[in-house]
């Protein structure tokens, strides 16, 4: 069997062409079966959940950063004006030939903005782990720099609550005889929840964080 983080790891770096990558990117999410880390564990019942968050905000803008092939907001973008950027211009293709009313960007949260105060909503869904704190760090602040006055920044992603917690996992897969998975694991940046608050409060900002499932937490970032 080929396990998740070996196939994710494929799809990083598979030379075939990039639209192929859109395509698996969109089956590996929606039929996990190798998905041994659970990373996608719920990934639909969590994508509805934050849609209806995102309407419960009475947003007119949304800006989903790191949008994928549009699996979030794509479904939102008959009734709201949803920007999706990705930096991959082949996800950014499979958006447009899936969700047609979805404007399309090319770009990251390491870009200067391309323009303040314009979204409601500013979401990122299963991307953040592939910066490191430093960077994390520029990615919040640009993304409320996007935001309008009462907008909201949420995201879903890998994280753990503390460096304990982190090490209770790494022990966790050490006795499991798994030290594959836990490198997989410990190459990525699964963010540090009470660093990241002290942070955001740094920031003069609110957070609100929820466990969903596995590793996976929802975060909500408030004026």
């Amino acid at each position: 069997m080929i396990l998740y983080y070996r196939y994710y790891s494929k799809l990083r770096r598979v030379k075939k062409s990039m639209a192929n990558i859109a395509d698996s990117y969109d089956n590996m999410v929606n039929n996990p079966q190798n998905d041994e880390l659970g990373l996608f564990s719920n990934y639909n019942d969590i994508l509805e959940e934050t849609r209806r968050r995102i309407i419960s905000h009475n947003c007119k803008c949304i800006l989903d950063i790191g949008c994928g092939t549009g699996n979030l907001c794509g479904k939102l973008s008959d009734r709201y004006n949803v920007i999706g950027m990705d930096k991959n211009i082949e996800m950014l293709k499979k958006v447009q030939e899936k969700y047609g009313n979805m404007k399309c960007k090319v770009g990251s949260f390491l870009d200067e903005p391309f323009k303040e105060n314009i979204a409601d909503i500013v979401v990122s869904t299963y991307v953040l782990h592939g910066l490191n704190n430093e960077d994390k760090k520029i990615a919040v602040k640009n993304m409320i720099r996007y935001l309008k006055e009462n907008g909201k920044i949420i995201i879903i992603d890998y994280m753990f609550f503390d460096s304990e917690e982190k090490e209770k996992y790494r022990q966790h897969f050490k006795e499991l005889n798994k030290q594959d998975l836990w490198d997989f694991i410990d190459s990525k940046y699964y963010t540090n929840i009470n660093e990241f608050k002290e942070y955001i409060a740094k920031l003069n900002y609110n957070i609100k964080i929820e466990h969903k499932v596995n590793f996976t937490w929802l975060v909500e970032i408030t004026r």
